[in-house]
């Protein structure tokens, strides 16, 4: 099992990313709370004022020292770009997986290290512990809220870094907290969705935002015998399980018109492949690239049947059991022992638990 990682000594600076919403304001009282001294540093993602503002109330409600750091620039290159670019090619991104170590944890360490400061914080709903003597993050202790899966690619040199204060509560507990302290606490509307859609729902955004060609109608084809069966609105908005937007042109094979589910996506002949069968999305065999392990893959084998592998999407998880293995090309090779994925989709990160600890991840690229 796990062990927590010792505590940081009280009275220490620490630097803690600030949105200005309830969660990083809590984690920040928390320390303050606690003895420490915090301060605050607002990544301004999308070059908004009224976030900006946001943040700079709640900073000074809680008289908390407040540092803006512009980066828009690089949110836009590397996490809108990349998040439009993976739909392009047909794949299912997941932009907060890959922001979170590329984009958030990496400045405010960055930004930490400028100030002098060593310890940063977030407000996620996470927590910190040891695997065989390597740092990682655990599930936080609300099931509900936990972010780990989203964590997966933060590199251990940050981690060690890191202070968690949310980590053992619930957000109601949060809300109801911040509620009693601060009567006239300018909360604001909490973000349920990606950040960058401003206020779009996120297909609407990708309608708005991909190139023509992926947003093209074309063919649904039956993935058993190959025939047309249908039509699709553009390539681009579909993942594997979905069953809303196909146009059939025979309801009757498919029950009475509800439309099978899409198996996946061909972008070089502008295709959506479907099945009304549902066994034909099972998958038990998956290959990942961009992977990290926190101990080396031939030790998290010792535990295969321990191993909990998660994909977050429209499919299902499998049951714990799961064997790793290098492939001669880089790539990690999952075998689930007990159970099958059903609907991962390429693009999408693919993260492995031992016990509550994040023990490693990848970005699925085939199955």
């Amino acid at each position: 099992m796990p062990e927590q990682r010792d505590s940081v000594t009280p009275g220490t600076e620490i630097l803690v990313a600030w949105s200005g919403g309830i969660d990083s304001a809590t984690a920040a009282h928390l320390l303050r709370e606690a003895g420490y001294r915090p301060r605050a540093l607002f990544l301004d993602l999308l070059d908004s004022a009224p976030t900006r503002e946001r943040a700079a109330a709640m900073a000074e409600k809680l008289a908390i020292p407040l540092t803006i750091e512009p980066c828009h620039e690089l949110f836009r290159r590397k996490i809108i770009g990349y998040t439009l670019a993976e739909h392009a090619a047909g794949r299912t991104p997941a932009p907060c997986s890959r922001c979170n170590p590329r984009i958030k944890w990496r400045l405010l360490a960055e930004a930490a290290d400028r100030m002098g400061i060593h310890h940063i914080a977030t407000g996620h709903y996470a927590r910190t512990a040891t695997l065989n003597g390597h740092a990682c993050f655990r599930r936080g202790a609300d099931a509900a809220k936990d972010q780990s899966y989203y964590l997966w690619e933060v590199p251990e040199e940050i981690i060690v870094r890191a202070i968690l204060p949310l980590g053992d509560s619930t957000k109601q507990a949060v809300k109801a907290g911040m509620a009693e302290r601060y009567a006239d606490l300018p909360t604001g509307r909490e973000s349920m969705g990606v950040c960058f859609t401003e206020g779009l729902k996120y297909e609407d955004f990708l309608r708005h935002s991909l190139p023509a060609a992926c947003l093209t109608p074309g063919e649904a084809v039956d993935g058993r015998t190959g025939a047309a069966v249908g039509r699709h609105e553009g390539y681009g908005l579909y993942t594997a399980g979905q069953k809303r937007g196909i146009t059939l042109f025979d309801p009757a094979p498919y029950g009475g018109g509800r439309p099978p589910r899409v198996v996946s996506v061909d972008p070089a002949r502008n295709r959506v492949i479907v099945s009304a069968e549902k066994e034909a999305l099972l998958r038990r065999t998956l290959w990942l690239t961009a992977w990290r392990t926190v101990v080396p893959p031939a030790t998290l084998s010792e535990y295969a049947d321990e191993l909990d592998v998660r994909v977050r999407g429209i499919g299902r998880n499998p049951r714990k059991g799961c064997r790793i293995a290098v492939e001669p090309d880089g790539e990690l090779r999952l075998d689930l022992l007990h159970d099958a994925a059903w609907a991962p989709m390429p693009g999408q990160p693919v993260v492995f638990y031992l016990g509550d600890c994040v023990a490693g991840g990848g970005i699925l690229e085939r199955i």
